[in-house]
């Protein structure tokens, strides 16, 4: 269940916006969690900043549990995408996990499970 922010420079075209939301929806199910599809939230939103100064700042909040080769390829991923669609380098791109306990999010008013691995 990540909630994934990607913050874009003002005045990124909104149609360049939805093929990041989807491109990286998309790959979240190839990378971070392949047995969810509900509870992947993605935005995409525009700041006030220049590229490689603090923008994008990518920012994934989930339950704990995740391999660190997961988290790298879904990263990989993301840097793919914002190179595709913006002509982005890696090396502009900051990308900040944090993981709280699964009592810390709540959907329909219940807190979520602890996450376990798809092939579990």
């Amino acid at each position: 269940m990540p909630v994934i922010r990607i913050e874009v420079p003002a005045g990124t075209p909104v149609g360049t916006q939805r093929a990041i939301r989807v491109a990286v929806k998309a790959a979240v199910l190839k990378t971070l969690a392949p047995k969810e599809t509900k509870y992947d939230y993605v935005a995409v939103r525009e700041v006030v900043g220049e590229i490689g100064d603090g923008v994008p700042l990518v920012q994934v909040d989930l339950r704990p549990g995740r391999e660190p080769e997961r988290k790298q390829a879904l990263v990989d991923a993301i840097a793919d995408i914002l190179h595709d669609t913006m002509g982005i380098g890696a090396a502009d791109i900051y990308v900040l996990f944090r993981e709280n306990p699964a009592e810390n999010h709540y959907c329909g008013g219940k807190p979520l499970a602890a996450w376990v691995p798809a092939d579990a």
